[in-house]
């Protein structure tokens, strides 16, 4: 008598064998640095999301922000969005010892709930002491660095994590949220992804097409075009 899986169980099998089958080519240079400590993502313990996420961050080219907690005087913080079928997206804020920042965002040709691809966008602007401090200032006030993580607030089995990371003074915080309508990840990703980094990048239409796609994905009926 045939066995049937439950669909949850089954995208969950799908998604691990294709972050499987992009690992080895990976493994090399991802597996040389940890990109998130031991049990900070998955509830039931293991290193599934861990795994998926540093997969993608490896695609960008992204440096590994627990790594770079050794060195107190780094200072940065991270919003890596992944949509199931769409590009990824790492947007960084590297805060200087004068206040001022620069802020990088990164693109890769794959998709976040899958195999992630290579890096095709990359582009780095300035931003001033003000602005700087204005999103510093949102971090203050969304108690980002003692927001609890993980969490279970998964509903679904596509959609978007939005996962936002931070070091400063030698401390380390990440948090993971699944399609967060409010909130701490919700009010970081959209001040990084859309308040300073679009400024320059709808210009060429990098999150042209995610904006529209993010919305016709959002299976909740939340509108998060900005």
């Amino acid at each position: 008598m045939p066995v049937l899986l439950d669909t949850n169980i089954l995208v969950r099998l799908m998604k691990s064998i294709c972050i499987l089958a992009v690992s080895i080519p990976l493994c090399a240079t991802a597996c040389a640095a940890q990109f998130f400590p031991k049990d900070s993502l998955d509830l039931r313990g293991g290193n599934f999301k861990a795994t998926w996420y540093s997969h993608q961050l490896q695609a960008l080219n992204e440096p590994s922000l627990w790594e770079m907690r050794k060195d107190p005087s780094e200072y940065s913080y991270r919003f890596l969005w992944l949509r199931t079928f769409h590009h990824p997206i790492a947007i960084r804020l590297e805060v200087k010892p004068d206040g001022t920042g620069i802020l990088t965002t990164k693109v890769a040709s794959g998709a976040g709930g899958y195999n992630p691809g290579s890096l095709t966008q990359s582009t780095s602007k300035e931003l001033t002491k003000k602005e700087t401090d204005s999103f510093l200032a949102k971090v203050e006030k969304t108690e980002f660095w003692t927001a609890p993580n993980p969490v279970n607030d998964q509903q679904g089995t596509d959609g978007s994590q939005w996962i936002v990371e931070g070091v400063k003074n030698g401390k380390y915080h990440v948090i993971d949220r699944w399609y967060p309508g409010k909130g701490v990840a919700r009010d970081l990703g959209t001040m990084l992804a859309f308040d300073r980094g679009c400024k320059s990048f709808c210009v060429n239409g990098l999150f042209d097409s995610d904006k529209q796609s993010e919305r016709r994905s959002d299976g909740i009926g939340r509108e998060v075009d900005r």
